[in-house]
């Protein structure tokens, strides 16, 4: 677990934000209703979800007690304040650059929201979701997408600045992640670029790929 720098200084800065997270969460997030509308329309009980970077377990924590949910993330400190909010769920420490244990199954539904900004291979990760989702099932992941003249999104990956140590963020451009999800037998959806989360530090507004995808 955490077995690069990168990982190993994600998960220290998520382990000192716990405490205070979910009470930034509306400040630092700029999702809307896509995640909550992407759940709604694909999330029927009973289901298996698995949320991949769960952090305290924000977005799925109040779907119907009959889904079942499955959460993965770097740091204890997130996992436990996800267990707190649903102590039905099932509540991991994984990264993500690992596969996905078989022990658990695989699943309906897959989230990766927000969390792929860490990520050092896109196309061997989403592998790994992929793996995990069943056929028919659906995903909704996230990527910084790198964009000539977007500011801050100019270059494949470049350190940032957090209240710990700095962390490096990736920036696939939209060919890049296509190319991934088609050599992983992902097939999109729906896409949309928009807003994803505010660096305060940097006080700039981070735009996701939303990329909605199905396994055939």
């Amino acid at each position: 677990m955490g077995s690069n720098p990168n990982e190993q200084h994600v998960r220290q800065v998520y382990e000192e934000i716990a405490p205070s997270y979910e009470a930034l969460f509306p400040a630092l997030h700029r999702y809307g209703d896509r995640v909550e509308g992407f759940l709604a329309e694909v999330a029927m009980p009973p289901c298996r979800v698995l949320d991949v970077g769960c952090g305290p377990g924000l977005l799925t924590r109040f779907l119907e007690p009959a889904v079942e949910v499955v959460g993965l993330d770097l740091s204890p400190e997130m996992l436990e304040l996800a267990r707190r909010g649903r102590p039905s769920g099932q509540w991991h420490t994984h990264s993500y650059h690992q596969p996905i244990p078989p022990a658990l199954g695989r699943f309906d539904v897959v989230l990766a929201i927000g969390c792929l900004d860490f990520c050092a291979n896109l196309h061997e990760v989403l592998g790994h979701l992929a793996a995990a989702l069943k056929p028919g099932g659906r995903m909704l992941f996230t990527v910084l997408e790198r964009r000539p003249g977007l500011d801050g999104h100019e270059v494949p990956q470049r350190q940032v600045r957090t209240a710990g140590p700095s962390v490096a963020l990736s920036f696939p451009s939209f060919e890049e992640t296509a190319r991934a999800l088609a050599d992983n037998s992902l097939l999109p959806h729906r896409y949309v670029h928009a807003p994803g989360w505010v660096h305060l530090t940097e006080q700039r507004t981070m735009y996701f790929g939303w990329w909605d995808v199905t396994r055939p």
